[in-house]
This record gives structure tokens, sequence and C-alpha cells, in this order.
């Protein structure tokens, strides 16, 4: 028998809560915290070729949020894309929970003052990623305020990026941008002199209603690190979004291909009604359309009657619609030529420029 050399990287994985499928890496930060890694391996398919055999996705997830998508993770290993997923420092796996209470034992998880602050754990996973798959092209698939920190790292290091894939990014805020604007110097002055000042909840805990199986919804996961009525806010982190989403504002020119996912429609009203279960309960989605188109260059945007906030915990026929929207996209990025015989053609045809 041939002898077999061991790959020492792969003594860092270890089980993942998600099943024999998954694996996990933790991820030490320069601040003394931690991120995880997510890893899924899908069970080995006898199609030739799957379609999106050479991409590689990270999926990132949003605030009061940590990864359980296992359906997503599934459906992009089994059309042969590399799927990864973090856990951000300060939530979800990274989080300590007093399991007698299901409470974080953390007095401000998620807590930042500076979105960009997830540079650090972006730069890490795509070392790895990149180091485990050369030369596949890497995506980043990010969800909410997650997407809104993707979309910053993606113009910081356009050359890291292949592709962006938003899922109801936070690009503008709900109130519109005018509701920002005035409320960003009041969070401004409040995140001076406290940060870690609470702020009065918002979320009446709707999306939860129409997610959590152990409500209206048909998801399961750890209300510890995903609670009823999100995380508390505080001023140092409404400041930092505040901040990201005017430089979203001013433009961020961004020049690889860029997919926002969002739903049709939302609800923002402060009392339960049954259209709650087909909207966006969280964002104003036209605000947000509207802003997509200063993330950047080339720009595909869905819109998906029906849809949740998370598009990919919506009903069975919406999400797989979803499915089939990310998947088509991801097939033509993987399928681009950065130097194809089309561009020899417009250099041929179009006269240099002086």
């Amino acid at each position: 028998m041939a002898f077999q050399f061991k790959n020492p990287a792969e003594d860092l994985w270890q089980p993942d809560l998600l099943g024999e499928q998954f694996s996990q890496r933790p991820l030490p930060m320069s601040d003394g915290s931690t991120a995880t890694l997510i890893r899924h391996r899908a069970r080995k398919s006898l199609r030739l070729p799957p379609p999106l055999r050479g991409i590689a996705v990270l999926y990132v997830h949003g605030w009061s949020d940590y990864f359980f998508q296992k359906e997503l993770a599934e459906f992009l290993t089994d059309a042969g894309a590399d799927f990864y997923a973090l856990d951000l420092r300060h939530y979800g796996r990274n989080l300590p929970v007093d399991r007698a209470t299901g409470i974080a034992e953390l007095s401000s998880p998620g807590f930042t003052t500076d979105l960009e602050e997830y540079f650090e754990e972006f730069d890490a996973a795509h070392r790895i990623i990149s180091s485990a798959h050369p030369g596949t092209r890497f995506v980043l698939l990010a969800h909410s305020t997650g997407g809104l920190s993707a979309s910053l790292y993606a113009a910081a290091d356009p050359q890291k990026v292949d592709a962006l894939a938003l899922n109801s990014p936070w690009l503008e805020f709900q109130a519109s941008e005018i509701g920002r604007t005035a409320l960003a110097r009041i969070m401004q002055v409040a995140s001076t002199r406290n940060p870690h000042r609470f702020l009065p909840s918002v979320d009446p805990g709707f999306y939860t209603r129409t997610v959590s199986s152990q409500f209206s919804g048909e998801w399961d996961y750890d209300l510890g690190w995903r609670p009823v009525n999100g995380f508390k806010l505080t001023a140092g982190f409404i400041s930092a979004v505040f901040n990201a989403q005017a430089k979203v504002k001013k433009g961020l020119d961004l020049q690889m291909p860029t997919l926002v996912m969002l739903s049709a429609e939302d609800y923002l009203l402060p009392r339960w009604n049954d259209s709650a279960t087909r909207a966006d309960v969280a964002l104003n989605v036209q605000a947000v359309a509207q802003r997509s188109i200063d993330l950047g260059r080339e720009l595909h945007l869905v819109r998906l009657p029906g849809a949740l906030h998370d598009v990919f915990l919506s009903s069975p026929k919406i999400r797989s619609k979803a499915y089939m929207a990310l998947g088509s996209w991801l097939a033509v990025v993987k399928n681009r030529q950065r130097d194809s015989q089309l561009a020899s053609s417009v250099r041929r045809i179009v006269p240099a420029s002086s």
C-alpha cells in the first residue's frame, strides 16, 4: 500500500454541530477574540461535471445571527461549489451561552464600532480557502449586515473577491437616507460618549415568528445565538452601520459581478399581520434596491415576491426560485473569461483610446 501524506491543516478541523458533513476550525483574532470557519463537504456525486465546480463560496451571516443554513450549503456543494461559512467574532459558535437560561453570557454580543473590523475574519477565511482550492473563483455570499460588511471588503480588496452575492443586504436605513443622515449625527455623539450604551429595542420578534420551528416557521436553530427579539442594540453598533451605509451611498465602484437578492415586499408595521409571512420585516426593500445601484458597475438585481428577510429561509417554493437565481448567476460567473475571445474581438473592432 502506498504511503499517504497527511495534510496537517486537516487536524485544525473539528466536527461541527450541523452534522457529519460539516466541520469547523477556530480563527484567532488579533484582539484576543475568536471567529469560526465552517466547512461543508458533500457526498460524492456521479454527475460529471457539476455545474459550479471551480467556485468557492464564503457565506457571512447578518446581525444577531449565525450560520445554520444547512440546505443552502447542501445545494451549493451538490452543484459542485466548495462551501464555507463564517461565524463572526462575538456571534454564534464564538458566543458562550448559559444553557440553563439560553441567554448569551456576553453583555453586548455582536458589538463593534466599525464593520471593517470584520475584514480580519474575511482575510483569514480567504487565505484558508484559496490555499485549499487554488485556481477557484472566490465568491462572497453575505446576508443583511454581513452584506454591508462584505460590500466594503470587496471594495477594499477587489483582487481577492471574484464576485459578490448579497442576500437582503442592509445597504440603507429603514427610514431612508434622510432618516439615517439625521440620526447618524446623534448616534455618533452617543457612540463617542459611550459606545456600549443600549438603545431601545426595535425588533418585535416578527422575523423569528415567521422562521423558527418553535413558532410558525420550519427552521431549527439556537435561540440563544439568534434570540427572538435580537441582540440588544448599542450606540456603537448603529453608528458603525450608519458610517458603512454612508460609504455605500458615496459609491463603492465595485468592478466584480454583483448580485443583490431581495423580497419584492416589506412589512415594517409594529402590529402583526399575516402579510409578514410573505415579506421582509427588517428592511425597506425599495430603499435597499435603489441604494444597490451605488455598489458598482455590474449589478444583477433579483426581486422575489413572497420572500422573507433571508430569502433562503422563505417557503420551499420561494427559496427554490432563490437557489435557481443564485446558481444560474454563479454559473455565469464561473464560465466568464477575463481575457476571452469576445474581449479580443472588442480590441480588434474598437479603436484604441488616445
